[in-house]
């Protein structure tokens, strides 16, 4: 672990950003870009690590143990695109704290519908997912057909996504 980030969304240093992606339950711990050396990677040690699954959109994340899952007390904010799923984590001394609910979330899970025939760049364009000076990068995760990570340098935080494409859904 770095930066208290879970390496299944990471791919470089991750710290405080908040992450959209889908993760399907037989994926491996890892995310590896395209075209990048596959070099020695940090030491992640997950002893002790918690899993949190969702079986109706067929992932699951493995997070630390100082994180938790912050409950959803309404129906999500709307987003574009429209989110079917959304899952929170924070760490728990934040979200044990007086200003809990002002303090945005150390990661965000959303999944979305993913319209079949589009490819995964096609969707994310016609959200303006993919603005103009990012840095775009494939990536890769078993059981996922798409991954793109988006970085934005221009912005301070929340600047690197990682998205997951399956059939069904982003």
């Amino acid at each position: 672990m770095v930066n208290d980030a879970s390496i299944l969304f990471r791919v470089g240093w991750f710290s405080y950003v908040i992450v959209a992606s889908v993760v399907l339950a037989n994926c491996d711990s890892a995310a590896r870009q395209l075209d990048r050396p596959t070099g020695a990677s940090p030491v992640i040690q997950t002893k002790g690590w918690q899993m949190h699954t969702d079986p109706v959109y067929g992932f699951a994340v493995e997070y630390p143990k100082e994180y938790v899952i912050l409950k959803e007390i309404t129906i999500p904010t709307p987003t574009q695109p429209a989110a079917v799923q959304r899952v929170r984590f924070q760490r728990k001394h934040i979200a044990a704290g007086q200003f809990a609910d002002r303090e945005p979330p150390i990661l965000t899970i959303q999944v979305f519908p993913r319209p079949s025939g589009r490819s995964l760049r096609d969707w994310l364009n016609s959200f303006g997912l993919l603005p103009p000076g990012s840095d775009i990068t494939a990536v890769q995760l078993p059981g996922a057909r798409e991954g793109v990570k988006v970085a934005l340098p221009q912005q301070l935080a929340p600047n690197e996504f990682l998205y997951f494409a399956t059939d069904q859904y982003v």
